[in-house]
């Protein structure tokens, strides 16, 4: 019960202060404290600190350049601000996965939920970076120039942040005593990359899907191959 209790105050408090801070609109505050409680609850404060890294790091590289990203058409909407589509089609994964690991006392559903989260900040790291620094994006698929924040479209700059983002999320977990071992980070890490290769290959292949879909199957890919290799 305590923990409950402090997994809804703290998760209010953050997600007024990331409305106030323009970081999420009112419907992604709702959805953002949902997810927030349920992963605090589940995990402690060690679950909600990797969470925490996710929407904050992701803000602020979505505000990176982001006037120049709105003169392209390429910029996120609502100024910048995620709403609860955004936040569950990014978390949905990484909470089931919490809530099983808190159930099971599993130390791969932990690490699956550090890749799942992992994955959801390299995608928006390569989308983010990728669409202001990769002048000549290419398909995945087919390594065809395309413009910058079209479906599929990797860059080197944006691939380079993406791993970023994955190391420093398992780096994180580990330091949070949610990753057991400098191995089981590099698992944790590579796995979140390859969820990102799967959303862009979904995005790449099927363009029509959406990016909340793409985001799920990123997330889902990578929380099922730490699982597994983990």
């Amino acid at each position: 019960m305590p923990n409950v209790l402090a997994a809804v105050v703290v998760t209010a408090i953050f997600a007024a202060l990331a409305y106030a801070l323009g970081m999420i609109s009112v419907s992604g505050a709702l959805g953002g404290f949902a997810v927030g409680a349920i992963i605090y609850a589940s995990l402690g404060p060690q679950g909600f600190i990797v969470l925490a890294l996710f929407v904050i790091g992701g803000s602020a590289l979505t505000r990176l350049g982001y006037a120049l990203k709105h003169r392209a058409s390429i910029a996120q909407e609502r100024g910048g601000r995620r709403g609860a589509k955004n936040a569950i089609a990014n978390c949905a994964v990484a909470t089931v996965c919490a809530i099983l690991a808190a159930a099971t006392d599993s130390t791969a559903l932990t690490a699956a939920f550090v890749a799942s989260v992992g994955a959801a900040f390299a995608d928006t790291a390569e989308s983010e970076v990728g669409q202001l620094y990769g002048h000549a994006p290419r398909l995945i698929t087919t390594l065809r120039e395309v413009p910058p924040g079209t479906d599929g479209a990797v860059s080197l700059p944006g691939t380079l942040a993406g791993i970023a983002a994955a190391l420093l999320t398992a780096g994180l977990g580990l330091a949070l005593g949610l990753v057991e071992g400098p191995g089981v980070v590099f698992v944790v890490a590579f796995a979140a990359f390859l969820g990102t290769v799967a959303d862009s290959l979904v995005g790449a292949l099927a363009p029509r899907v959406g990016n909340e879909a793409t985001n799920v199957v990123c997330t889902l890919v990578a929380a099922v191959l730490a699982f597994f290799i983990a």
